[in-house]
């Protein structure tokens, strides 16, 4: 009887030590998952990977409200990763990309359904322009109490590649511009097509920009420097729930980056 005690006490003791140590590997991969959208329109098809059909949208933000997910405000969600905090279990961010017109005629409807924050960067220079919000509209949504409204430059020029005067131009006059439009504060910076090196965050700090956000994740563990937060795409193969839930379930860095970034997100 003492044997088989001390052989049961042993195993407990494994189960427990097993239990931590998972518990330490699921933290350290752990990252505060923010997705982004751009194109919400009825010609989303597999081969698009930035339009996802308003069908499907509605369906991923009933999802998040049927299963009871935490979708938190962009700013809500850099205090988590300013701070270094993780966020209650199910917490999740929105963003949406260069602010197209049927952001507004086709998420925007979804998004009052459910009451379910989201930021739109929008790119001042193309507003008013085909297939882009105009400012009636953009003004509509900064006033809704669901979107936030935040800058994606002037032009959506890749910024790296310009001259101190010229980056500058993009960052501080697409603030201004948006700030003055909407009667609000513009707090962050999408960078376009994700690209940003250490001017650029240096510079987005000086344009008085508190956090800025690229794209895709690159490595296992979080990545605690707000002015280069990643996100995760949401494209057509999130039409598939079961996708979209790894996608928000706070692990897909960790499976995206073990898939080496040459397969599209693990097909997820």
């Amino acid at each position: 009887m003492k044997t088989k005690r001390r052989i049961l006490a042993v195993l407990g003791t494994l189960l427990i030590l097993g239990i931590v140590a998972l518990n330490l590997f699921l933290s350290s991969i752990y990252r505060l998952p923010i997705l982004t959208y751009h194109s919400i329109d009825y010609t989303a098809d597999a081969k698009d990977r930035l339009t996802v059909s308003p069908e499907n949208f509605a369906r991923q933000m009933k999802y998040l409200r049927d299963f009871s997910y935490n979708v938190i405000p962009l700013e809500k969600a850099v205090w988590y990763i300013a701070n270094k905090k993780r966020p209650p279990r199910k917490t999740v961010a929105i963003t949406m990309d260069d602010g197209y017109r049927n952001n507004y005629t086709n998420a925007y409807p979804a998004l009052k359904k459910y009451n379910i924050p989201v930021t739109i960067f929008v790119i001042t220079g193309k507003i008013g322009r085909p297939a882009f919000m105009d400012w009636d509209e953009v003004g509509e949504l900064a006033r809704s109490g669901v979107v936030d409204i935040e800058s994606h430059t002037k032009s959506h020029k890749w910024i790296t590649g310009l001259d101190d005067g010229a980056l500058k131009d993009e960052l501080e006059d697409s603030k201004k511009i948006i700030e003055e439009n909407t009667g609000r504060e513009v707090k962050f910076i999408c960078y376009p097509m994700g690209g940003y090196d250490g001017r650029v965050k240096e510079a987005a700090k000086a344009a008085g920009y508190k956090a800025g956000f690229a794209t895709k994740p690159t490595r296992f563990a979080p990545n605690y420097d707000v002015y280069e937060i990643k996100r995760i795409r949401i494209s057509p193969t999130a039409n598939n729930l079961f996708v979209f839930g790894i996608k928000v379930s706070g692990y897909h860095a960790f499976f995206k980056v073990l898939s080496s970034e040459r397969r599209d997100d693990l097909n997820i």
